[in-house]
């Protein structure tokens, strides 16, 4: 008789990514959700965060857990702190490492989503809403330099995706 154990140990692979002959995924092989690394053609995964470092399920998630930068070498990684789902662009070496702000402390009181990027050009769109007031503004936000470009700003919600201005409505400047 099969042990229920069996079925509550199984593993999740989620949001892959292949960058040259890697592929980056998301998994719960450390018993909570964390970015990982192995060979396309199979390896050992390789973690990329420090372990107490715990991902959101990228199926509850709006916009993108993660993405893979080659020409940087580095991989643009959603984070919040201990579940409270303010979700903060962070920036790793491509071979995993500490987590650092992607633009300092400007999205602090945000929840940031990563809607679209662009990693040949090394641009990301962001959408994040503010947790102190009623107002959401998207930016296109360079990786390489850290300029961010405001597009737009709503009292009633934005979101961009492919790359291109969002619909909204309400305010805007």
């Amino acid at each position: 008789m099969p042990r229920i154990e069996a079925l509550l140990s199984a593993r999740l692979f989620l949001s892959p990514q292949l960058a040259g002959n890697r592929i980056f995924f998301i998994s719960n092989l450390a018993r909570h959700l964390s970015l990982y690394v192995m060979d396309e053609g199979g390896s050992v995964p390789q973690p990329l965060l420090p372990p107490h470092i715990a991902l959101q399920n990228p199926e509850l998630l709006g916009g993108y857990p993660f993405y893979v930068l080659p020409q940087l070498g580095k991989i643009l990684v959603m984070i919040d702190n201990d579940g409270d789902e303010n979700y903060q662009p962070m920036l790793i070496p491509i071979d995993g490492g500490f987590p650092e702000p992607a633009f300092g402390d400007r999205f602090t009181g945000y929840q940031v989503f990563c809607t679209y990027c662009d990693p040949a050009r090394n641009l990301a769109y962001l959408v994040a809403q503010s947790r102190r007031e009623r107002l959401t503004e998207a930016f296109r936000a360079n990786l390489a330099t850290g300029e961010l470009e405001k597009l737009s700003q709503s009292t009633w919600g934005i979101w961009i995706d492919g790359g291109q201005r969002g619909s909204h409505t309400g305010d805007t400047d």
